[in-house]
C-alpha cells in the first residue's frame, strides 16, 4: 500500500527540523543553538519539534545514529570500525567537526561499536573485559581524533592514515598480548 499523507508529512516535518538543526550547527554550533532556534529556522511550532523529537540532544542522537549507518566502509582497510569511516555527506561532516557534538559522536561511536569490539580485543589479548573496554575507548578516541584532524575527507591521506593506525593498532594488541603472557607464565 503507499504511503499515507501523514507519513509524507512526517517526514516532510523531520527533514525541515533536520535541515534547520544543520543549519545552525553551521551557523551558531550545538551548545549554542536552542530548541526555539531550531523551531524558528524550520518555521514549525515548539509543539510540532517536541512531537517528532524529545530534545535537541535527542535529535543529536539521532543524526548521530544515521550518520554512522550512512558511512561507508573505506576501500582496501578490511576493519574499517565506525570511527574509521568518514561521514557520508557534509551535513554529517559537521556532527564531526563541531566542539559540542563531536563528544556525543565519540560516545555513540563506543556505544555501538563496544559490544562487537571489547569480545574481539578480550579474545586476541587475554584481557579482562574492562581492560579491553579501556584499549577500545583509547583506540576510538584516537581514530576520531586523527581522522577530524584531516577533515574526515576521503583520499590518498586518509586511507594512509587508516593503515598506519590500524598498524599501530594491531602492534599494540600484540604487545599487550605478550605483557600479559609474561606476566602470567603457565
Amino acid at each position: 500500500m503507499g504511503e499515507t499523507k501523514i507519513d509524507r508529512r512526517r517526514r516532510y516535518t523531520l527533514s525541515v527540523i533536520q535541515e534547520a538543526f544543520f543549519a545552525l550547527l553551521a551557523e551558531v554550533g550545538f551548545a549554542k543553538m536552542t530548541v526555539a532556534d531550531i523551531c524558528r529556522r524550520a518555521e514549525i511550532n515548539r509543539g510540532t519539534f517536541y512531537l517528532h523529537c524529545e530534545d535537541k540532544y535527542a535529535l543529536l542522537d539521532a543524526l548521530i545514529d544515521e550518520a554512522l549507518a550512512a558511512a561507508p566502509p573505506l576501500e582496501g582497510v578490511e576493519s574499517a570500525t565506525l570511527c574509521q569511516r568518514p561521514p557520508a555527506d557534509d551535513d554529517y561532516r559537521l556532527l564531526y567537526s563541531d566542539s559540542d557534538s563531536y563528544a556525543r559522536v565519540a560516545r555513540r561511536v563506543i556505544e555501538r561499536g563496544a559490544e562487537q569490539m571489547v569480545p574481539w580485543v578480550m579474545e586476541k589479548t587475554g584481557l579482562s573485559r574492562e581492560d579491553a573496554f579501556l584499549l577500545f575507548v583509547h583506540n576510538v578516541q584516537g581514530n576520531l581524533a586523527v581522522n577530524r584532524l584531516l577533515g574526515w575527507r576521503r583520499g590518498p591521506e586518509f586511507a594512509h592514515a587508516q593503515e598506519l593506525l590500524n598498524a599501530y593498532s594491531e602492534g599494540g594488541l600484540l604487545a599487550v598480548s605478550a605483557l600479559r603472557d609474561s606476566d602470567n607464565p603457565s
